[in-house]
């Protein structure tokens, strides 16, 4: 078995294949601490965090600040798979539009695992801006449509397509503490998860650094920095999977000459933008509820790709 390694080492020596392996190795060794890290970080909070302990505070305090529902979702390891349908169930409860639609923005641009996995591959510079962007923009997606509902754009009776077919959140047993044996369960799970699409985009990571002409990156990413935030935020609609696999392909993109602004762009443009967050969101809320979750990321790319492209200039 040796022997046959060795030979098929030999055998691509040199070759673009060898090339991106060894990229592959040198990307997950130096990324490798940072995924146990946020996926350990990730579960903790998962188990205590829970959809019925959010849901409760939500429902408890009907009256909560946007801000607070801001925060909420930044810290929430919850998909929007759980947040968009809960956000439903809540709104049939109670819950003012606006503190939902807080949540609804910030929650799929950050979550713990992300924020420690951008800490690793571009520093906690990025990672506080991309903190600070998501909590940003979570607050204008409430604000927005507080003032879409008082000029009457968006009417308290067309806000879902159906209040019969969202399950009731349960919110009453939200006290069980949770065990060891859990805390390992889901740690399984979200490892098993995350590690799904992250090893493959270290493959399309190394692969974009050793076959992609510096040159090109350099053309498409710099000298027009508002061209480049606007290619970089279309960029991630198409092409945005996975959070943290997305990680490890755009911090190639940067070293080849991707600009800080319009990194920030892809990161949220492409959460927002990801096809099974707008199938649902479309699903479940009308047209104009929709659309002013999707032109509030959208918008909020470039607009935020932009001024930190001028702050890291000046």
């Amino acid at each position: 078995m040796e022997d046959l390694y060795f030979r098929l080492l030999n055998h691509y020596q040199g070759s673009y294949t060898k090339q991106v392996i060894d990229e592959s190795f040198i990307l997950l060794s130096n990324l490798w601490p940072y995924l146990v890290i946020g996926i350990i970080a990730t579960t903790g909070i998962k188990i205590y965090l829970t959809k019925d302990r959010i849901a409760g505070f939500l429902y408890q305090r009907k009256k909560v600040p946007i801000l607070i529902a801001s925060l909420t979702g930044i810290v929430s390891p919850l998909g929007s798979y759980i947040v968009i349908p809960l956000s439903a169930a809540l709104f049939t409860m109670g819950v003012p539009l606006p503190v939902l639609m807080a949540l609804l923005v910030s929650s799929p641009l950050i979550d713990p695992n992300l924020f420690v996995l951008t800490t690793g591959a571009f520093g906690i510079e990025m990672a506080l801006v991309r903190l600070i962007s998501a909590f940003l923009l979570g607050l204008a997606a409430g604000y927005t449509t507080e003032l879409l509902i008082h000029q009457k754009i968006i009417k308290p009776g067309a806000i879902l397509y159906s209040n019969n077919s969202f399950e009731q959140t349960s919110i009453n047993d939200i006290s069980q503490k949770p065990d060891f044996k859990q805390f390992i369960h889901e740690l399984y799970k979200m490892a098993r998860f995350i590690s799904k699409y992250f090893f493959l985009a270290i493959l399309l990571a190394a692969a974009i650094r050793i076959l992609t002409p510096s040159n090109l990156m350099t053309k498409l990413f710099q000298g027009n920095d508002f061209l480049s935030v606007l290619f970089s935020t279309g960029a991630g609609i198409p092409f945005y999977v996975c959070g943290g696999a997305a990680i490890p392909v755009v911090e190639q993109l940067a070293d080849l000459g991707m600009s800080k602004g319009a990194v920030l762009a892809f990161f949220i443009s492409g959460p927002v933008t990801k096809v099974s967050n707008l199938l649902l969101m479309i699903t479940v809320f009308r047209f104009r509820i929709f659309l002013t979750y999707l032109l509030t990321g959208i918008v909020g790319a470039i607009i935020l790709g932009i001024i930190y492209n001028i702050i890291v200039q000046a």
